[in-house]
């Protein structure tokens, strides 16, 4: 195709938002709003504009290096397979020792492919309705079953060739020099047995590739010593009443995502995500969404929305609230502790910025004018102090240091800096469908749940 073609051209704008370097891409590691379904949508985004551009000539992908075993890195490997087949040649590179292993078998964390985009049109959607690797909303351990399941299936039908993937997992020992896209590594090969692996051999190598896709993750969550939290995806209890009939004081610290989830697990009764909007808003649901999304409408993705809810407070609200305030926990006392890394938090209102989504925001707002929690401004251990909360009633949800974890993995770190400010900065990396229809070829056998 010439290179003034509109494909060629689409395909290399969305190349540019992912490329690091010459060769070297990033899923998402700089965006905000970063779920499990956004980061699938970015690799098939990336998948696909790699595959145009190499199927007519304008970037031979070679040798790729997939780093990490996640959904996206999953996603990317399965669509590589699906597009490219056996003549691709994919390393897939995994810290831990199974693929999908954040979520296998988390049971108390639920899993939504669209939610966190409420109240835009379809966000209730169940289905992910994705071409590679698809699933609906359940617990996570079920979505880790159903993507490792579905890409067993991809290895299947399109890894026909031994040279087509490799997959090593136990990597100990993993060193990325992103001028050369040379790796170096310590890990144990594995031989597939449908959507399981077995060990193979344990080995030490050195290779160069042509293209190299980093679906790393962020990094593992900032830990504070002296409250040792269970990582996010770990089971626990904290939704569950007590059974000794105690009522106990706890203290979340931060205000993104995983830290309001848990606000919410801890101060409402029989809380559940898929069901909370329909028990708040009944049959006014939908009215009150397309009221929200003309509130929203114009309104910068990084505004404070603690206004809007506000202005709402007693009208479209007054329901909700009222559905709420029923529904307080009786056996807990919680203390939101949201002074922030930077002790620039002045007061409540400041936490309703994008640091988390919409309606985690909404589920906030209600709770606090519910009465349900306290918030603190003080430094950690004088806000623990303050509330008698125990060490292992301390909740401390401060996300992860992505830098310091691609730091950790690229060895010439200073190479990429400046891009990676960049993209920070850009936040181009859409997590809408930008592929082609009828891009991706699916499985004969489509995964169920």
């Amino acid at each position: 195709m010439p290179p003034d073609d509109p494909v060629i051209a689409h395909a290399s704008a969305i190349e540019q938002t992912y490329r690091l370097c010459n060769g070297l891409y990033l899923l998402g590691g700089m965006e905000r709003g970063v779920t499990l379904y956004n980061q699938q949508v970015r690799a098939h985004n990336l998948i696909w504009a790699l595959w145009e551009l190499h199927r007519h000539g304008n970037r031979d992908l070679g040798k790729v290096a997939v780093v990490g075993g996640g959904a996206a890195g999953l996603t990317a490997t399965a669509a590589l397979l699906s597009r490219l087949g056996a003549s691709v040649s994919v390393t897939l590179f995994e810290r831990l020792w199974d693929l999908c292993p954040l979520q296998q078998g988390s049971d108390t964390r639920w899993l939504h492919p669209k939610i966190y985009s409420w109240p835009d049109r379809g966000s209730r959607a169940p289905a992910a309705s994705l071409p590679i690797l698809n699933w609906s909303e359940g617990r996570a351990s079920d979505i880790a079953r159903i993507l490792t399941r579905g890409f067993g299936e991809y290895c299947e039908q399109f890894a026909t060739k031994p040279e087509s993937l490799a997959i090593l997992v136990g990597i100990r020992n993993f060193h990325l020099r992103a001028r050369e896209l040379t790796i170096d590594w310590v890990g144990t090969r594995t031989e597939r047995a449908g959507a399981f692996f077995r060990l193979g051999k344990s080995e030490g190598d050195e290779s160069v590739f042509e293209t190299v896709i980093l679906a790393a993750g962020f990094g593992l969550e900032q830990r504070v010593p002296a409250y040792e939290t269970a990582p996010y995806w770990r089971n626990e209890q904290i939704a569950q009443p007590h059974l000794e009939g105690e009522r106990r004081n706890f203290v979340v610290s931060g205000y993104g995502d995983g830290a309001l989830v848990d606000l919410c697990r801890l101060t409402i009764e029989r809380f559940r995500q898929d069901t909370i909007l329909y028990e708040l808003f009944g049959s006014e649901l939908e009215d009150f969404e397309a009221h929200m999304r003309d509130r929203l409408e114009g309104v910068d993705s990084t505004s404070n929305l603690f206004p809007i809810f506000r202005a709402m407070d007693s009208s479209l609200l007054a329901r909700a609230r009222a559905a709420l305030a029923a529904r307080v926990r009786k056996d807990t006392s919680v203390v939101l502790h949201i002074s922030g890394k930077d002790k620039k938090t002045a007061s409540l209102s400041d936490i309703f910025g994008p640091t988390s989504s919409r309606l985690n925001r909404l589920l906030t707002y209600l709770l606090h004018r519910c009465g349900a929690f306290a918030t603190s401004l003080s430094d950690l251990d004088s806000c623990v102090r303050a509330h008698r909360a125990t060490a292992d009633a301390v909740l401390c949800r401060h996300g992860a240091n992505t830098r310091e974890h691609l730091r950790a993995i690229i060895t010439d770190y200073e190479h990429v800096d400046a891009r990676l400010d960049e993209m920070k900065h850009m936040q181009a990396q859409s997590a809408v469908r930008l592929w082609r229809p009828g891009a991706f070829p699916m499985t004969q056998q489509r995964t169920q749940r």
